[in-house]
């Protein structure tokens, strides 16, 4: 047992470490715009908001963003052995585990990359999503799910909303943030949102974009309260996004929409052929996935509450 707390403190320094240093690189990363900007060594005509490689920057700062909120709290969890960090813990590693599982299925029906793939390159890739987002979460949630951990975390009485949160319910909140951070990202990509079967992009797009991060934060806030009614309207919410951004992306590859962007000439020739094996991803495939799961996890809350409704009336 002192051996398995002693892994707990470790994994919790880890992601302490992990997240303090990424709230480092969140401003170094903005330096970055200074390296492209007219005059520095970086600069190439084009760049701009709106630009593959602005957006690539913003990418990069809203990862640095998402490892820094999730782990830092994640290691004070892990380290003080408090109940929610392990309900915490045992969320994230679901979140992730659920977006390794839409990557994989994703890449594994992107039938035009892999014929242009290397079997080397194939087997890497393959390799690396499956370690890294399939076997190391589905490790970490045994780990914490087994009752000798479970154990060692304080059992203490919930006296906020956080703490009252089970796993389930944490995950979907961490995958509807995961939402939102892909909503700001369209922002910087020319405002594209997908819209059942075309794209629409500029000032048109950022308002659906708005309305779509305005609605999830609002639904996010409701389910984080435990209202009833909402998670009838989050169904809707992820029913109407899986129709919008599924029949986009089935039509149009990722490919397409990076022409759709109208790039200035030298990240068509320079940037463009970097990012050809993301760009190859069937994202139709990828969205889809993920909303299947929040609707099929949405209902598995729903059952969670009326068994427990049976066993308080059968009491």
């Amino acid at each position: 047992m002192n051996k398995r707390k002693v892994l707990i403190k470790i994994i919790g320094v880890f992601c302490l470490v992990v997240g303090l240093f990424s709230l480092f690189l969140i401003p170094a990363e903005f330096t970055s715009f200074y390296a492209f900007s007219e005059g520095s060594n970086f600069y190439y005509k084009g760049f701009g908001f709106g630009s593959l490689m602005f957006a690539f920057i913003i990418l990069n700062v809203l990862a640095y963003f998402t490892l820094a909120v999730s782990s830092i709290p994640l290691g004070i969890g892990n380290f003080t052995l408090k109940k929610w960090g392990l309900n915490l813990s045992l969320a994230f590693s679901k979140t992730t585990l659920i977006i390794g599982i839409a990557t994989l299925i994703s890449f594994l029906s992107s039938f035009d990359l892999i014929k242009v793939l290397e079997p080397y390159q194939t087997l890497i890739i393959l390799t690396f999503f499956l370690v890294f987002l399939i076997i190391v979460p589905y490790a970490l949630i045994r780990f914490y799910k087994n009752p000798k951990t479970t154990q060692l975390f304080q059992d203490s009485i919930p006296d906020n909303d956080f703490e009252k949160q089970p796993p389930i319910n944490l995950t979907i909140i961490l995958l509807n943030l995961f939402w939102i951070l892909i909503f700001y990202l369209f922002i910087f990509l020319k405002g594209v949102f997908p819209l059942f079967g075309d794209f629409v992009f500029k000032r048109e797009g950022t308002y659906l974009l708005s309305t779509a991060i305005f609605g999830l934060f609002v639904l996010t806030y409701l389910f984080y309260k435990n209202k009833y009614y909402v998670k009838f309207l989050m169904i809707i919410y992820y029913i109407i996004l899986l129709f919008a951004f599924m029949l986009t992306f089935l039509k149009f590859s990722t490919n397409d929409l990076v022409s759709l962007l109208n790039l200035p000439v030298y990240e068509i020739e320079k940037v463009v052929p970097a990012f050809w094996i993301p760009a190859g991803i069937n994202l139709g495939y990828f969205f889809g996935t993920m909303l299947v799961i929040q609707i099929y996890l949405i209902f598995r809350i729903k059952k969670i509450e009326l068994e427990n409704v049976e066993k308080i009336l059968k009491t």
